[in-house]
């Protein structure tokens, strides 16, 4: 049966497509260009995207809204992981891997009639799971931690989860819709927020599947979403208002914890750049040119 896999995998496969990947015992894990094994062979114009963690950025935050591709993408991470360590040639551009023991996923949402068990109970007792078997050899991988309970609670709990695994050292994926998440890579420099582009235009949402850096607020997606609904106009309207209001004021609050954290945030990354170089198979000339644009980097304000 494994043989016959294998050998299925070898055959089917697009081998001009698939790459050997590396292996690392303390390294990153860095996959450029990566794609869903299963998902590009039902879609011939399948985006793909990278992914890169490390001990100096050892936490990812996705960001985005319904239907743009988060869980596609922490699916395609594991699958591509699963592949590397199973022996198989993987589907990206290149990859090394750092060997995980284990891989934990905290996806889906659903109650558990058979053991009594809400939407949130189950969420809390498979995260509970993960933080008392992790390991810093493992990878987590997280999807929307936190929607089943009240907005507040879900929150305070995502972000101490967060901070959890942070301490852990353990590699992290972690897809969400909460915004404020994001302030986490203002205090903790080993955390990088991503984002899936979507562009509105005309109340359309036009989704690209396209991993960028950095956070990005899709305004108003659940309003049109509502209005696509039918939900009242004046419904929609009233809405607006109030989620207008309270994006004005935590936009002032998160100005305001960037300029306090600017500094750390820049040695951090100056430490990372540098631990990136360590790994480095470049030669001393080539190492010794990024050290200086690394400097010249740092000092213009641009890291």
């Amino acid at each position: 049966m494994i043989v016959n896999s294998f050998a299925h995998m070898i055959s089917t496969s697009p081998v001009d497509r698939y790459t050997r990947p590396e292996f690392t015992e303390s390294g990153p894990l860095a996959v450029d260009a990566g794609r869903h094994p299963i998902l590009e062979s039902m879609h011939i114009d399948f985006i793909p995207n990278s992914i890169f963690l490390s001990e100096a950025s050892n936490m990812v935050i996705v960001m985005g809204p319904n239907m743009s591709g988060k869980s596609t993408y922490l699916q395609q991470v594991c699958l591509i992981i699963i592949l590397a360590q199973i022996g198989c040639y993987v589907p990206a551009r290149f990859s090394t891997v750092r060997v995980v023991d284990r891989i934990f996923t905290r996806m889906g949402a659903m109650d558990s009639l058979e053991s009594n068990s809400s939407t949130f109970m189950t969420e809390m007792r498979e995260t509970a799971f993960i933080m008392q078997n992790v390991s810093q050899r493992s990878l987590i991988v997280m999807d929307e931690l936190g929607r089943a309970t009240s907005s507040s609670d879900g929150f305070a709990v995502a972000w101490s989860c967060c901070e959890q695994l942070l301490m852990l050292k353990a590699y992290t994926l972690f897809a969400t819709h909460m915004e404020n998440l994001s302030e986490l890579s203002t205090i903790y420099p080993n955390v990088k927020i991503l984002h899936f582009h979507v562009d509105i235009r005309n109340n359309r949402m036009d989704f690209k599947f396209q991993l960028k850096d950095g956070p990005r607020h899709v305004p108003h997606y659940g309003l049109l979403l509502a209005e696509v609904a039918g939900l009242p106009s004046s419904v929609i309207e009233i809405a607006r208002n109030i989620t207008l209001m309270i994006t004005e004021k935590e936009a002032r609050r998160m100005q305001v914890n960037e300029l306090q954290y600017y500094p750390i945030l820049m040695v951090y990354r100056v430490a990372q750049r540098l631990i990136c170089l360590k790994y480095s198979n470049q030669d001393e000339g080539a190492i010794r040119d990024a050290l200086q644009n690394l400097k010249e980097s740092y000092l213009a304000g641009r890291l």
